[in-house]
């Protein structure tokens, strides 16, 4: 199984609000922005972290449609909260994010969920799959920028002072979850383009098509090479290399079975036509009028084609238990590494 993984970064400065004057009205009425805020980045966190650890977006739909409805109630209860003193400001800014945040679960996801069901199909999907992913992010974080100097504003117009704290736990929860995230795209990627490739390959080879696997071959031999040498510009992240290591031993695979074991492949295919060939037109002969000459030729290419076949056979043997190895520690790897470096919402 190939896992994506969702990408979000929905998070809140954390504050301590300390009040400069006798009443607390302001400093109730900003807490109630933080808390439902809070509230729904646990939900942010809870969904985020499920798809990160490997559950389809598809599964999720529930989680979705409960966070969808979760904005939804701040929407409403938003929108039956007075101005403070007449002023809006804040509100206003809360409910346009907020709206912000319904229209991109509500729509934008709705439509990323359907990409992730043909994102496997080909490279261009999954890359656009994982691009519509990054303009959602975008969209969120340019609507959530927004929130921070409308806080800031109105705590200073109402005298209240805020006291720049560490951030929350929930905080930093969420922006690791957006760095492992954007970390394993990136990655996943690079895998993802020599992996498929390859399966246009073993595509050509069932369909022995050689024009097709020497095409493909070729094709996969440039993106494994390509995908090697991008490998070595990418760092670890907190000095862990373990998933660019997996990376790195799928595309070694990839390399070595274009250049070396595809090309005996091909060429077995090649005697495998020419075999065709020469038992259809020894076939079309008449028994009778069969020299000797041409039954010895004849059991001399059976001889050399069961020969080939032979070693065809151990060879696709070890290119398939070779793939089923790097591509099962890749998965595996995958899985460790999220279980490392995404925390998991509690």
């Amino acid at each position: 199984m190939l896992k994506q993984a969702f990408v979000l970064l929905l998070f809140f400065t954390s504050v301590q609000v300390a009040c400069a004057q006798a009443t607390s009205d302001p400093v109730e009425y900003m807490r109630f922005f933080i808390t439902r805020e809070a509230d729904l980045s646990k939900k942010y966190l809870d969904y985020m972290s499920q798809v990160a650890h490997g559950n389809r977006a598809r599964k999720m739909e529930k989680r979705r449609q409960e966070l969808i409805a979760e904005i939804r109630q701040s929407l409403a209860e938003a929108n039956r909260l007075r101005p403070f003193k007449g002023d809006a400001t804040l509100r206003d800014a809360f409910k346009t994010y907020w709206d912000i945040l319904y229209k991109v679960f509500n729509e934008d996801y709705d439509k990323i969920v359907d990409m992730e069901e043909i994102a496997e199909q080909s490279y261009d999907y999954m890359e656009a799959y994982l691009a519509a992913q990054e303009k959602a992010e975008e969209v969120l974080n340019e609507a959530h920028d927004k929130i921070q100097p409308a806080y800031n504003e109105f705590a200073k117009k109402h005298h209240v002072e805020l006291i720049e704290g560490s951030e929350t736990k929930l905080t930093k929860q969420m922006r690791q979850v957006s760095q492992v995230n954007s970390y394993y795209h990136t990655l996943f990627l690079i895998f993802f383009k020599s992996h498929k490739q390859e399966m246009y390959v073993i595509d050509a080879l069932n369909r022995k098509d050689l024009n097709g696997l020497e095409q493909n071959r070729g094709t996969l031999l440039r993106y494994a090479q390509e995908g090697l040498q991008r490998l070595e510009t990418i760092k670890t992240l907190n000095n862990d290399a373990s998933l660019v290591n997996a990376c790195r031993k799928v595309l070694e695979f990839h390399k070595e079975e274009a250049e070396e074991y595809l090309p005996g492949v091909n060429e077995f295919l090649l005697l495998s036509d020419e075999f065709e060939k020469t038992r259809k037109a020894f076939e079309a002969k008449p028994a009778n009028r069969r020299t000797k000459e041409d039954i010895e030729r004849y059991n001399a290419t059976v001889n050399k084609y069961n020969a080939a076949l032979t070693n065809s056979n151990k060879l696709l043997t070890t290119i398939n238990a070779r793939r089923e190895k790097v591509v099962s520690e890749w998965n595996n790897t995958t899985q460790r590494f999220m279980d490392k470096h995404v925390p998991r919402a509690k």
